[in-house]
């Protein structure tokens, strides 16, 4: 029996509407969402870890826990959201003030007028601590707090979003940003581990928060589409996007895209990370770029080689003992996006001017290191004064001459100074291959120094050695302990870890004390002056590693065994002034070497290593434009997916599918923040559109009539213009144009949202 329009139009109008039934209580659904949005909170948080060292996470977890956690039990106990989220902004005002410890607080926990007032001091000695701060820094009380607290705030306010609104993406949004700064702060691989977990946790809030809201809805194809797309757009976000994103140079912050040095010697993923930048610039007034050192490494327990001790809280050196004739050197460095505890200097220095900040040299080995929590090397100017040691090839050989027959060389520990007793020790006896590395490259040297110069050449050209950034890593060792020393020697491969651990450890076998040195090779040439000098840039990749000896009378001397990399020592001769010929070919005649080849070059990254970070590159702005149109496109793929949902829905109502045009009319209703509920029948539905929202009934008559012909009767097609005509009115009242219908259309909730089913 058919229904004719004119009756069901009255039937809409005056149809009753009855009273809807309470939601069931998802106490335990609200639970799982409050602790997958504390989950969230911190796995959002954590890469500050790469900036600070993690002594705030428990105090985090704790204040974010207990904050939530309140929320949850006075949702649980009836009170509206209003007054749930009131609480817990009470909770963390007064954990936030036992945090910060400020003895004006009124019993430790209520804050007072003098507590606020002392708040833009706390925050502005936190702002000069990030950016003159050295990462990963251990982060003072102020700045500890200012975490904490802020960490309590995040899952507060993704709660409340979550919640209020009832738009888990736009809380997802504000956990991803969190997510990459700190990765945009400090360069280093990305958090891939932690971009999939904090990815996990948001589609879990997601998830739970439509459970929650609708419990007996179902997810359907749509919705789970939606969610593969908000986690791979958001891993692309958090991975590839992110860390590609060019930043501006620093210029004394403690931000932007910087390097830092591991003073353990674990340098070779600083050396195969893919970036690359200037760390400073050097002008000096000796005749070619000098290597700059950072640290030095002289204990050694067959496992990894210590840093020396950073000083005594003065920045005075001492003067050079040494038989040698010395030259004065002056230095002039600008740190440009270097974020270290310790300021590279020429060896070996004498003084350091103009740096800002505490700071404490050690007599011993010479190297600058902070002595406070707020200095670093970042933005730093300072001109380093140094004494360069010219000793002539004679005086080096007359000296430490070989024991009789034995490997050993001769060595007096009571006629020495700037030495350490550290530099001659091993952990027990050299092993075999070693001990049979050394007598190889050593020979039949008479002395400590030919036994050195044989070494290097033995690393550099005789021995088979070469360069490599990646074969170390693929035979399974990357360090410089015994066991990768060993497996070096046997490979003859690696970078120059390996080489300056190798020669120290074959050097001190044979009774030469020696200790690794960590800096960065000789700059290349700007094509600037100032000053009359020439200004020389060393990048991030220049990063070295080098091996120095100890000559009785004349002091340390630096080697570079490294194969194809920096340029090698050989002494000058007292006679005539020209180089060793026993030396390797094209060794300079100083102990400091001149600049050749970087390690990009090696690497084989850059043509011009130089050029590249000073010319306009292109690239950069082609990949910077890419990256803007592929989040373009990616927020896009919403309004794309339920453009053709409308089109194809459409079309298919036009040839007279009620399903579908039913179907659609849900969607439209969902997109515009209205409720579906799937237990109403099609006139009920239709009389609440009408009289709570406004649908003509005119225009709801042919869905209703359609939807109940495709449920009770014979399928036809001859109503397929009406249910088109009618469903693009619904749309136009629904969503009108203009603001609500580009709301509907950037984040069409219906993707998520599906209709609800209420038991009554």
């Amino acid at each position: 029996m058919s229904v004719t329009e004119a009756p069901l139009q009255e039937l809409l109008s005056s149809a009753p509407v009855p009273p809807r039934a309470p939601e069931p209580r998802r106490p335990g659904g609200d639970l799982a969402l409050t602790i997958g949005i504390g989950v969230a909170t911190i796995a959002a948080v954590f890469p500050i870890s790469r900036l600070l060292e993690p002594t705030w996470l428990p105090a985090a977890v704790l204040v974010t826990g207990l904050v939530l956690a309140l929320g949850w039990v006075l949702r649980r106990a009836g009170l509206p959201g209003w007054a749930a989220a009131l609480g817990e902004l009470i909770l963390w005002i007064l954990c936030a003030t036992v945090a910060l410890g400020d003895r004006h607080a009124l019993l430790g926990v209520v804050p007072t007028f003098d507590v606020l007032r002392g708040l833009p001091g706390v925050f502005a000695r936190v702002g000069d601590e990030i950016l003159n701060g050295v990462a990963p820094m251990q982060p003072s009380h102020e700045l500890w707090w200012v975490i904490v607290a802020a960490t309590g705030m995040l899952g507060l306010l993704v709660g409340w979003v979550v919640r209020g609104t009832h738009l888990p993406l736009l809380a997802a949004l504000l956990l991803i940003i969190v997510f990459v700064i700190p990765q945009l702060a400090v360069p280093g691989d990305p958090d891939l581990v932690g971009a999939v977990f904090l990815i996990a946790t948001i589609l879990w809030i997601v998830r739970t928060e439509m459970r929650v809201r609708r419990p007996a809805m179902e997810a359907g194809p749509v919705a789970a589409t939606w969610s593969v797309v908000l986690g791979v757009g958001s891993v692309v976000v958090a991975l590839i996007a992110a860390p590609l994103v060019p930043l501006a140079d620093a210029i004394g912050g403690g931000v932007g895209r910087t390097t830092s040095i591991n003073a353990t010697l674990d340098l070779g993923q600083d050396l195969r990370r893919p970036e690359d930048v200037e760390v400073l610039r050097v002008r000096t007034t000796a005749p070619s770029a000098p290597y700059l050192r950072v640290a030095t490494l002289s204990r050694f327990d067959g496992e990894e080689w210590a840093p020396d001790a950073a000083g005594r809280g003065s920045l005075e050196f001492g003067e050079i003992v040494s038989d040698a004739e010395t030259e004065k050197r002056t230095t002039t460095i600008d740190i440009t996006r270097l974020t270290s505890s310790y300021l590279p200097v020429t060896y070996p220095a004498t003084e350091v001017q103009g740096a800002v900040g505490i700071w404490s040299a050690n007599p011993f080995n010479r190297t600058v290191f902070s002595s406070s929590e707020g200095t670093g090397s970042l933005g730093q100017r300072y001109v380093v004064t140094s004494e360069e040691l010219q000793p002539t090839r004679e005086q080096a050989r007359s000296v430490m001459p070989r024991v009789d027959e034995s490997p050993l060389f001769s060595f007096d520990t009571s006629q020495t100074t700037e030495f350490d007793l550290d530099t001659m020790q091993l952990p027990g006896a050299p092993n075999d291959a070693i001990a049979q590395a050394a007598r190889e490259a050593v020979g039949s040297a008479a002395n400590a120094y030919d036994a050195l110069i044989a070494m290097q050449s033995w690393f550099r050209t005789s021995g088979g050695f070469r360069y490599s950034l990646d074969a170390p890593v693929e035979e399974g060792f990357d360090g410089s302990g015994m066991d990768a020393i060993d497996r070096f020697l046997e490979v003859r491969a690696g970078y120059c870890v390996h080489f300056a651990s190798a020669f120290a450890v074959m050097a001190r076998s044979i009774g030469i004390p020696s200790r690794v040195v960590v800096g960065y090779l000789p700059g290349e040439s700007t094509g600037d002056r100032v000053d009359d000098q020439v200004v020389y840039s060393v990048l991030g990749s220049q990063l070295h590693a080098w091996p120095e000896a100890y000559i009785q009378g004349i002091g340390w001397i630096a080697f570079d065994p490294t194969a194809t990399l920096g340029t090698p020592t050989s002494l000058r001769s007292g006679e005539t002034g020209g180089p060793d010929p026993s030396a390797t070919p094209g060794a300079s005649a100083a102990p400091t070497p001149a600049p050749t080849r970087t390690i990009d070059q090696d690497r084989g990254d850059l043509d011009n290593p130089t050029s590249a970070a000073r010319a306009f590159d292109p690239t950069v702005l082609i990949r910077t434009l890419l990256i803007a149109l592929g989040v373009f496109v990616l927020l896009l793929v919403p309004a794309v997916i339920r453009v053709v949902r409308w089109r194809t829905r459409h079309s298919a109502a036009h040839r007279g599918d009620a399903g579908a045009a039913w179907r659609e009319l849900q969607d439209l209703v969902i997109d515009a923040g209205f409720s579906v509920d799937e237990s109403d029948s099609p006139r009920v539905f239709a009389a609440r559109l009408t009289r709570e929202h406004g649908v003509p009934a005119a225009t709801l008559a042919p869905l209703v009539e359609g939807i109940e012909r495709a449920s009770f009767a014979p399928p036809t097609a001859q109503a397929g213009p009406d249910l088109a005509r009618a469903l693009a009115g619904a749309r136009r009242v629904l969503l009108p144009a203009g603001r609500e219908r580009l709301r509907a259309a950037v984040m069409p909730r219906s993707l998520l949202v599906r209709p609800r089913v209420v038991e009554r």
